[in-house]
């Protein structure tokens, strides 16, 4: 797919990474006892943002919200890094 939309190796990366992020915090939120609510409270958003997110209805959204996202829910260490 990559190939056919010409990205870049380096892009067609990024557009992978933040699909899993976006995967990843769509199930955060579904999972969490926090109300959609509380999490946009927590993350300095909005209520209705959260739950685009958590639905896959936010088409605008930075792999920096997500990481926040993620890091609020799961805790600071939740993304690990490979060597």
């Amino acid at each position: 797919m990559a190939d056919d939309l010409g990205l870049t190796d380096v892009d067609a990366y990024m557009m992978e990474l933040k699909a899993k992020l976006y995967t990843k915090s769509s199930a955060l939120i579904k999972a969490s006892k926090y109300t959609h609510e509380q999490i946009a409270h927590q993350m300095g958003t909005s209520r209705s943002r959260i739950s685009r997110i958590a639905n896959h209805g936010e088409n605008n959204v930075s792999i920096e919200l997500l990481i926040k996202l993620i890091a609020t829910l799961e805790g600071k260490q939740a993304i690990k890094f490979a060597a």
